[in-house]
């Protein structure tokens, strides 16, 4: 199946921050045992809309990179992980 390259990189953020809100969300309830608030523990989704909203449209810019957006979801991944273990 051939994809157009900006579907791919599409997919590829999005499971990035559908695979971090998971394992974001079982690291705290199971591994660590807090309780969190969804809308920390929803923090990745966050960053895949502000690829939707921010990175896809602008053209010749440094925010359209799928690369950037992937590691900023993993930084704000574990961010929220640091301060809901903190």
């Amino acid at each position: 199946m051939n994809l157009p390259d900006e579907v791919a990189a599409d997919i590829r953020v999005a499971a990035v921050a559908a695979g971090c809100t998971v394992a974001l969300t079982l690291a705290l309830e199971y591994g660590l045992g807090v309780a969190a608030s969804p809308l920390l523990r929803l923090s990745p989704v966050a960053v895949y809309f502000g690829y939707l909203f921010l990175g896809k449209g602008s053209t010749g810019s440094a925010f359209e990179n799928p690369r950037l957006w992937m590691l900023l979801t993993v930084a704000v991944t574990v961010g929220a992980a640091g301060y809901a273990v903190r």
